[in-house]
C-alpha cells in the first residue's frame, strides 16, 4: 500500500524518537530527554491533526489522563500559609528538617505549594504532558496507518539494540557479565550496571519486555497465514520458508530469540521472572487457538524452541545461579523491602496530595532508615511510588485512567476478528504491557524517558482501531 507523505514523515519520527531515547542512554540525562520530549509531543501534536478522522473514541481515557495532569498541577499552585499547613503538615514537618533557609522563614511563612520539591514537580509534569500528547496522537496514527507498519521498524531497532547488548557484554564484560563502560567508552556518572545502551541492566529488560512480544506476535501472525493457506499457496512449510512471507517469519523468529537471548545476558531477576510469565502468556494463547492437535504441539515448540535456545545460549547455569543470588546491598531484595517500609510511612504522613510528582528520592533524603550506602531515588515499585508523590490526589484518577485503558483495550479486541496481522500484534502490545507492569513491581523501568516512550508507542498498538475495520453506527456515535 502507498504511503502518503504524513505517513512516511510519522512512521520515520517515531522510529527515530524511540532510537534517540534508547540509544542515548535510555535519555536519562537532561540533554537527552529534552528533545526526546519535544520530538515525542511534536509528533503527537501533527498526528492529532492529520489523523482527526481516524481511531477509536479516547475521551474519556483522554479525561482521566487530564485529571492526573490537574493533580500535578495542583501540587505546585502555591497556597496560603494557612491551607498549606492544614492540607498537609508532613510537608511542613519535612522543609523544617530538610531544607534550613524554609526553617528559617517558617515562623513568617506566607505561602507555599503542596510540592516538598516544586523544580521537580514542574519537570515531572511536562514530561507527563508530553508523553500524554504522544499516547494521544499515536492512537490516532496506528489507527490509519496500521499497527503491522508501526511494529516493524520497532523490531527491527529492537535486534540491532539486542545485538549492541551482546556483544557489549561479551567483548567488554567480565566473568559474570558485568560491563563498566557504555559503548566501551561512557561510564554513568552516578555509578549503575550497565547494560546495552542502557545506565542500568533491568532497565534494558523493560525495554527488552515491551518490544519482544510484538516480534513473537509478528511470527504467530505469519504462521497463521501458512495455517490458513489457499490453494495456490505452498502446501509444505519447506516450500513456504523461502518465500516472502516465510523468511519474514525467519526473520522474526529470528529477531525474537536474538533479544531472548540478550534479556537473558542482563541477569536481570525482575526481566526473567517476567520474561517467564510473557513466554508462558503468549504461548497459552497461540496454543489455545490452533484448531488441532497437530497444530498445538507445532505452536508449542516453536515457544519452546525460542525460549530454550535462548536460555541455552546464554547458559542455564548462569541463569540459575543469578534466579538464586539473593545479594545483601541496598538494591537487593531485602533492600527494596526497607525502602517500600519506608514508601509506606511517606504514604501514611502524605496521604491525601502526596509529596508531589517526581519526589520520591527528595523525600527518601529524610525517610530513608535503611543502609545509606546508596540513596533511594525511586521506590523500585512503579505502583507505591504513584501512591508516595500523588496520594489520592493523583492515585485516583491514575487508576481511573488504567481501568479505562484496560476496558477500552478489550473494547478493541471485542470489535475487530481474533486473526490476522492487527490481531497478533494487538496481543504482542498487551503481552508487553503485561510484562513491563509485573516488572514495575520491583522496577523502575518506565521511569527512563526512553522506556517512557516506547511504552506509549505499545500502548497505542495495543489501544488503536484497525485501518481496514468499519465501525459500528454505535461506534461512530460514540467516537463523534
Amino acid at each position: 500500500m502507498k504511503r502518503s507523505a504524513v505517513d512516511v514523515f510519522l512512521l520515520a519520527g517515531v522510529a527515530a524518537a524511540i532510537a534517540w531515547g534508547t540509544f542515548a542512554f535510555g535519555a536519562v540525562y537532561p540533554w537527552a530527554y529534552t528533545p526526546l520530549a519535544s520530538a515525542c509531543a511534536i509528533i503527537g501534536a501533527i498526528a492529532l491533526i492529520a489523523y482527526r478522522r481516524n481511531g477509536p473514541p479516547i475521551a474519556t481515557l483522554a479525561a482521566a489522563l487530564t485529571a492526573v495532569a490537574t493533580g500535578a498541577a495542583f501540587q505546585l499552585i502555591p497556597l496560603p500559609a494557612g491551607v498549606f499547613l492544614r492540607i498537609t503538615p508532613a510537608a511542613d514537618a519535612f522543609l523544617n528538617s530538610y531544607e534550613f533557609a524554609y526553617r528559617m522563614r517558617s515562623a513568617d511563612l506566607i505561602e507555599h505549594a503542596i510540592s516538598i520539591a516544586p523544580e521537580k514537580t514542574a519537570l515531572g509534569l511536562v514530561l507527563f504532558l508530553a508523553l500524554a500528547l504522544f499516547l494521544a496522537g499515536m492512537v490516532r496514527a496506528v489507527s490509519a496507518i496500521g499497527a503491522a507498519s508501526v511494529a516493524r521498524p520497532l523490531i527491527a531497532l529492537g535486534s540491532v539494540v539486542a545485538l549492541i547488548g551482546i556483544i557489549q557484554a561479551a567483548l567488554l564484560g567480565d566473568k559474570d557479565g558485568n560491563v563498566l563502560f557504555i559503548y566501551g567508552f561512557w561510564q554513568p556518572r552516578a555509578g549503575g550496571n550497565p547494560f546495552g545502551p542502557f545506565v542500568n541492566r533491568n532497565h534494558f529488560a523493560g525495554w527488552m519486555l515491551m518490544m519482544l512480544p510484538l516480534a513473537l506476535a509478528s511470527a504467530a501472525a505469519k504462521w497463521e497465514e501458512f495455517r490458513r493457506k489457499d490453494m495456490t499457496a505452498p502446501s509444505t512449510i519447506l516450500e513456504w520458508l523461502p518465500t516472502r512471507a516465510g523468511s519474514t517469519f525467519v526473520l522474526v523468529v529470528a529477531a525474537a530469540a536474538l533479544m531472548s537471548l540478550a534479556l537473558l545476558m542482563t541477569q536481570s531477576r525482575s526481566g526473567l521472572a517476567a520474561l517467564a510469565a510473557a513466554v508462558a502468556l503468549f504461548g497459552w494463547i497461540l496454543i489455545r487457538r490452533q484448531a488441532s492437535t497437530r497444530a498445538r504441539v507445532a505452536a508449542a515448540a516453536l515457544v519452546a524452541t525460542v525460549g530454550i535456545g535462548a536460555i541455552g545460549w546464554a547458559g542455564f547455569d548462569m541463569v540459575v545461579r543469578r534466579l538464586a543470588a539473593v545479594r545483601g546491598d541496598v538494591v537487593s531484595p531485602i533492600g527494596r523491602l526497607q525502602a517500600w517500609s519506608d514508601g509506606v510511612r511517606i504514604v501514611r504522613d502524605f496521604p491525601l496530595t502526596g509529596t508531589g510528582l517526581n519526589t520520591f528520592g527528595r523525600a527518601m533524603m529524610v525517610y530513608q532508615t535503611g543502609d545509606r550506602r546508596l540513596h533511594y531515588q525511586e521506590a523500585h515499585n512503579e505502583y507505591l511510588q504513584i501512591a508516595v508523590e500523588g496520594g489520592l490526589l493523583i492515585g485516583v484518577p491514575a487508576l481511573i485512567a488504567i481501568a479505562v485503558f484496560i476496558r477500552d483495550v478489550r473494547r478493541r479486541f471485542r470489535e475487530a476478528p481474533k486473526r490476522g496481522t492487527t490481531y497478533w500484534v494487538r496481543v504482542g502490545a498487551v503481552v508487553g504491557l503485561v510484562s513491563i507492569a509485573l516488572q514495575s513491581l520491583v522496577e523502575f523501568s518506565l521511569q527512563m524517558p526512553g522506556n517512557a516512550a516506547l511504552f506509549v508507542v505499545v500502548a497505542a498498538i495495543a489501544l488503536h482501531r484497525s485501518p481496514n475495520l468499519r465501525p459500528s453506527h454505535s461506534s461512530a456515535s460514540d467516537s463523534a
